[in-house]
């Protein structure tokens, strides 16, 4: 649906007018009852309306009406002939109401964006409280979650991935260690190396992520496997054993997201890397630790970012 609606936005003139004569040349060459077929504009005046709002509709309606007044004048028997009273009034009542509908669903469907837009911006809103309230949790990570995910949605769109996956990254990137919140603070914050149990405690946090989301329902649906598979090795090296292509593609991009900003940052236990440092060394765990093509987009995007620093 938003892959059409995008076609339809970018391309709706050209659309828009190619049906609507498509559809006139139609009636006044092969349809015999040609009054009955105007009902046919009905058809890109209300998608005008329901994808691009009122505006747009009713100035679509305002064309169609245009296109077969224009026809008429071109030749004064059109419609004349299958009409029973004046076709000046006909058409023009005919035109009433397509541009009513127009007005019409085109309100409702502005309506409706600007409730999504309000659910939309509350929906922002909770999950970057929760995502700083993570980084607060985890007290050595600040801004992490939002430094992962921004990094995560620019390797997204570096690989083209549609919008909505982007969008699932983000939103991944900003919650991957939710989990967190059920680690107990001695080991998140523990500043010497971690016990065996410790360690098994700290690594169930992708499931314990994935289990505080899932009420969450329809929303989350598709960040939960990302959250759940962050932490996974492209060779099956990782937490759970899953491997390649059978990792989520959003998981493998937050995967190199997550560890080269970890890398970079301070630790009461060491001082991060250099950038350059942990540029290569996501490079040297390419096909291993990191799935190779996200490497190669991150790569570009860093080597891009350190020329203009």
């Amino acid at each position: 649906m938003d892959n059409a609606r995008s076609f339809f936005v970018k391309h709706f003139e050209i659309i828009i007018i190619a049906i609507l004569v498509s559809a006139t040349t139609f009636t006044l060459f092969v349809v015999v009852d040609k009054f009955a077929f105007l009902n046919f504009f009905y058809i890109p005046v209300l998608a005008a309306a329901y994808y691009l709002g009122r505006t747009r509709g009713v100035l679509t309606g305002l064309l169609a009406v245009l296109l077969i007044a224009l026809f008429a004048i071109i030749n004064p028997d059109f419609l004349g002939d299958i009409m029973q009273g004046s076709p000046v009034t006909s058409v023009a009542l005919w035109g009433a109401f397509l541009i009513v509908t127009a007005w019409v669903v085109g309100g409702m469907y502005e309506t409706k964006t600007r409730t999504l837009e309000d659910l939309q911006h509350a929906y922002d809103g909770i999950i970057e409280i929760l995502a700083k309230f993570i980084d607060v949790v985890d007290g050595c990570t600040k801004e992490h979650s939002v430094r992962v995910s921004e990094l995560a949605v620019c390797i997204a769109h570096e690989m083209e991935l549609p919008g909505p996956e982007c969008e699932h990254v983000r939103v991944a990137g900003l919650l991957h260690d939710i989990g967190k919140l059920e680690v107990s603070i001695s080991v998140l914050n523990k500043a010497s190396a971690l016990t065996e149990d410790e360690w098994r405690e700290m690594r169930a946090h992708t499931t314990k992520g994935a289990e505080l989301l899932s009420p969450v329902g329809a929303v989350l649906r598709d960040v939960i496997p990302i959250v759940l598979h962050h932490h996974e090795f492209f060779d099956g090296g990782g937490y759970t054993g899953v491997a390649g292509r059978d990792i989520p593609i959003g998981a493998r991009i937050l995967a190199v997201a997550d560890a080269y900003d970890s890398m970079i940052t301070d630790r009461p236990y060491r001082a991060g890397k250099h950038p350059w440092q942990a540029l290569a060394e996501v490079e040297d765990k390419s096909g291993t630790q990191f799935d190779p093509n996200v490497v190669e987009a991150f790569t570009r995007i860093h080597r891009s970012r350190m020329q203009f620093a």
